[in-house]
Parts: C-alpha cells; structure tokens; sequence
C-alpha cells in the first residue's frame, strides 16, 4: 500500500514539473455547407431565344423611327422572360439530392515547452467540393454541388514576450480561402474559479469560467500537470485545461504525451494576410459591401 501511494505522488510530481508536453484533443466538427445547383440550358431552345433577340435588335436599328424604340425593347425584354421562365423549369425538374457529411472527430494539438505552446489541427485543414451529375427522362444533365467550408486555426503563445500569434482561414469571414495572420498582446483572461470538480480521464478537474468574454466560456483544468496552457488559445489558469466549452463547441481531452523523445521545437506561425483582430472583425461587413 505504501508502495502505492509512492508511486501515486511520485506520478503526479513528475507531471507536475514536466516542461515538455504534447497533449490531443477532440471535438465533433461538422463544416459549414453551401450547396450550388447547375441547372444547364436547353441548348436548341437556348439559341432560339438569342436567335429571335438578335433578330429584334437588328429590326430596331434598321428602324428609324424613335417612337418605336420602346416597341423594341419591350418584345427583347419578352423574349428574356421567356428564356428566363424556360431555365428556372429545367431546374425545377430537378432532385435535391443530400450531400451532408455526418459530424467526425476533429483532433488538434497542443504543444507545450516552458512558457510556450502551440495548438494546430493534427492533420492539414482544407475545403473539399462534393458534386454529382444526373440525366433526366428527357436527357438533360444536371450537376448539384456542396462545398464544404473548414476552419482552420493555428495559436502560437509566448507568455514571456506576452506574445500571441494566430495564423486563420475563417469561412464566416472569407469563402476565397485566405489565410489571415495576427500578432497581439496576451489579453489578462479573467477566470472565474469554481470548487465544482469531476474527472477528466484519470485527471481531477476544476471548472473555471471565463468573465471578460462576450461568449460563455467554461473550462476545466487539473491541478496535477502544472502547465499555464490550453487549447484554442486559452490559458491563465493553475493547471492544464483538459476540456473547454466555447459556446455551443466542446473540445475535449483525448490524450497526452509527456517528455517527447524528440526534441521539441515550438515555432510561431508566418502564413497570411497580417491584420488585426479588428479588421478580421470587420471584414464580414466589408466583404458584404465589395459583393
């Protein structure tokens, strides 16, 4: 029994002042979806309708009278409407066809060496189009398309330099797939503590909530890894936070790797548009204006 609980606090010191360590999480990720139909034109019927407004502009020139100006422009407009009604039947005859993906395990990393850490995705982030083609009775083919849009989010923290740096690519905010880079001080995050306890894996874990956020933030962090450092970029608490909720998403603890064989480089992020965390704010309502 001594034996035991040797090892036990043995154990837990050794977490306690381990400088180097690698921790996995896991969180249930679903990319945000938009689906786009290509409904093509009946060719034949496409070419009769140019055929007949190529016809009526050339009437209208050859006609020197401007009275009949209005004539004119309203037979073309007609015959618009026309082509119009034609192409919105043809994509009415149209199946919708589901092209959602379930919810997978999105997995990231958390590296940590003394007063840095890194958090990245485990595997390389990136959207992916998903489209099939369909004939109907008459022959037409049709192509429906989803592209999935996927966030991506690598925090470099340097508590030292009070330093943070985040390389984003946003779908909210940018669907052309550009990478934004920002450099910041380290907000002083106000953490609200809590004697509410429960385990996470082996860990006893304290909950802490976040004040100063304009979303609910809730952690929950164990005191026997001593480590000022979480994932998504959280940090400030008395132990390493092995689980957080940030609004409606949960990342949660999956695994950890202590004092990796290899020596461990920790790296800020270089790749993106360098902007400030207020400009990524505005840029939804400037890109709404530019479209």
């Amino acid at each position: 029994m001594k034996i035991k609980l040797f090892l036990i606090i043995f154990f837990i010191s050794f977490l306690g002042k381990s400088q180097e360590i690698t921790v996995f999480y896991k969180e249930k990720r679903k990319p945000a979806q938009i689906s786009r139909r290509h409904a093509p034109m009946d060719t034949e019927h496409f070419k009769v309708y140019m055929d007949e407004i190529k016809r009526i502009k050339a009437a209208s020139i050859a006609d020197k009278d401007k009275d009949s100006t209005d004539i004119f422009r309203q037979m073309i407009q007609e015959q618009a409407d026309k082509m119009s009604a034609h192409s919105m039947k043809i994509f009415k005859e149209t199946k919708k066809k589901s092209l959602d993906i379930p919810a997978y395990d999105f997995v990231t990393v958390l590296k940590i060496k003394n007063e840095n850490s890194l958090y990245y995705p485990q595997d390389k982030v990136s959207n992916d189009t998903v489209s099939y083609t369909r004939t109907n009775k008459t022959g037409r083919e049709f192509v429906d398309e989803r592209v999935n849009y996927n966030n991506s989010e690598i925090i470099y923290i340097n508590h030292k330099k009070d330093q943070k740096i985040s390389s984003l690519k946003i779908y909210e905010f940018d669907q052309r797939n550009r990478q934004f880079l920002i450099e910041e001080k380290l907000m002083d995050l106000q953490w609200i503590l809590t004697k509410e306890t429960k385990k996470v894996d082996q860990y006893v874990c304290y909950k802490a909530v976040l004040n100063n956020s304009d979303k609910r933030v809730e952690a929950w962090y164990t005191k026997e890894i001593i480590a000022n450092h979480g994932p998504k970029g959280y940090y400030g608490l008395p132990g390493l936070i092995l689980e957080l909720k940030e609004g409606k998403k949960t990342v949660r603890f999956h695994k950890i790797h202590l004092l990796s064989s290899d020596t461990m480089d920790i790296k800020p992020p270089t790749e993106g548009e360098k902007i400030t965390r207020e400009e990524l704010k505005d840029l939804p309502s400037k890109l709404f204006n530019e479209y």
